[in-house]
């Protein structure tokens, strides 16, 4: 019995680093909104790049940071840009309002927390491989 321990232990290791690192993502895959305070999502762009739209993870839910990155190509990591700004309260949704091949706008709403509920939007605008606040 001890001399299969080490055959019984290389297989479960080998069984355990045998994932498929190339699988595409679902469409359930782009965005993430859970209670636990995250809020990160995926736009693919007609262009070719991608947008991710994230609040600080670190931070607390009612106020903080949104960053938007501009990626050329997701997959590999070619980052091309990013813009990063204060909000006030949470990310309640984001989309894109215009996805040209040349140029692209994203409107982000977010919402107060406490009763108010009020309600902002902040709208950026992307250009060959550059982004910013409209």
């Amino acid at each position: 019995m001890i001399k299969y321990l080490p055959l019984l232990l290389l297989s479960f290791a080998v069984s355990a680093c045998s994932i498929n690192i190339n699988k595409p993502k679902s469409k359930s895959d782009t965005s993430i909104h859970s209670s636990s305070g995250v809020y990160l999502e995926r736009f693919e762009l007609a262009s070719g790049a991608t947008l991710v739209v994230s609040e600080g993870s670190l931070e607390p839910r009612s106020i903080g940071s949104i960053t938007v990155k501009l990626y050329r190509d997701l997959s590999v990591g070619d980052f091309a840009a990013a813009v990063s700004f204060p909000r006030d309260g949470t990310i309640l949704k984001a989309m894109l309002i215009e996805n040209g091949t040349d140029k692209q706008k994203l409107s982000i709403t977010t919402v107060t927390a406490g009763s108010g509920n009020y309600q902002d939007s902040h709208q950026i605008c992307i250009k060959d491989n550059s982004i910013g606040l409209c």
